[in-house]
């Protein structure tokens, strides 16, 4: 009778515990990517201009390069909410604005228990419709009426910029990576019918000191970014010309990049991240992995599940072992067939 009992109560244990371990296993057990990159901005966090915007837009080619080993080695859901043509006040209330579904998404996931779903970084590009507003009142040269277009435009981007930065980094928390980028002068592309007013850009962007304008439009980006803690995407490193997209990166829109171009800015997004980019492939570097927070969760989920399921499966043993019992007790002692 013993060898019996060992023979069907062995096998039901086995049978819990390889469940237990089947479940636990990364194998076994995915839910898929939970965290999430969080991008805001006009036609260039679309993606506009280049081959395959869901793929070689700088915002898609960031998120590849957080993804990679050499990164963060995690997936990542992305959402974009870019939207080509979008200003600095268009992307807090419209039309299409971005800032309120961007509050609602960090909201739900930055504002729940836990980190695991949490939003982990969040790229604002702003400002570059606002400054190409001023074109009619600049082209006739560096005049008092350019200056003042200009100037109107700062305090509107600084204000914007402020309000859209200090939203997202209450919604988002103080530990999460935001990245606003500076802009490139777009009317050096090749084939831009605006390449004459290459002085135009320049000015605008970075000031000039010799028209007594010793600030610009990437100026202001910097300090309202600085003001709430956000890392800077720079274009123009330094605030000195050339910048890091060249004539043959930019299309004759005058506006946007191209694939090369696009892949010069995911890499300046790399660097100001903590990552090391080299000619738009993946060459990647992290300064501090997730960080501790992000870690810590990963581990308590991680072992809260493993528990949770491992009870689950050796349950299930004890209940196939006590089911064999009671049917051998059936047959041993009270004599039916089953």
């Amino acid at each position: 009778m013993k060898r019996l009992l060992l023979f069907v109560l062995v096998p039901a244990v086995v049978v819990g515990l390889v469940a237990a371990f089947a479940l636990t296993s990364d194998s076994g057990y995915s839910t898929g990517p939970t965290r999430e990159y969080l991008a805001l901005g006009n036609s260039l966090g679309y993606g506009y201009g280049a081959s395959d915007p869901a793929t070689k837009g700088y915002v898609p080619l960031f998120r590849d390069f957080l993804e990679s080993e050499d990164a963060w080695d995690i997936d990542l859901l992305l959402n974009n909410l870019s939207v080509p043509g979008a200003t600095s006040t268009s992307l807090i209330s419209g039309p299409y604005p971005q800032l309120p579904t961007a509050l609602a998404e960090l909201a739900a996931r930055n504002g729940d228990v836990g980190h695991e779903n949490d939003v982990v970084v969040v790229t604002v590009d702003i400002g570059g419709n606002d400054l190409l507003a001023t074109l009619p009142a600049c082209i006739g040269g560096p005049t008092p009426a350019c200056f003042a277009a200009h100037d109107a435009v700062f305090a509107t981007i600084s204000t914007n910029l402020d309000y859209t930065l200090g939203e997202l980094r209450a919604a988002a928390g103080p530990d999460t990576t935001m990245i606003v980028m500076t802009y490139y002068n777009s009317f050096v592309g090749v084939g831009c019918p605006y390449n004459a007013l290459a002085w135009l850009g320049n000015l605008a962007l970075e000031g000039n000191l010799a028209w007594g304008r010793p600030t610009g439009a990437n100026d202001v980006i910097r300090s309202v970014a600085a003001a709430h803690n956000a890392k800077v995407a720079e274009l123009v490193p330094g605030g000195e010309f050339p910048a890091l997209l060249g004539p043959t990166n930019i299309l004759p829109d005058c506006v946007h990049a191209n694939d090369s171009g696009y892949a010069i800015i995911a890499d300046a997004f790399a660097d100001a991240h903590g990552l090391r980019g080299v000619g738009g492939m993946v060459e990647l570097r992290v300064d501090n992995s997730l960080g501790p927070a992000l870690q810590q969760s990963d581990t308590a989920s991680s072992s809260y599940y493993n528990v949770a399921l491992a009870a689950a499966g050796i349950a299930v043993g004890a209940i196939i072992a006590l089911a064999a019992g009671a049917w051998y007790a059936r047959r041993r002692w009270l004599g039916k067939s089953v």
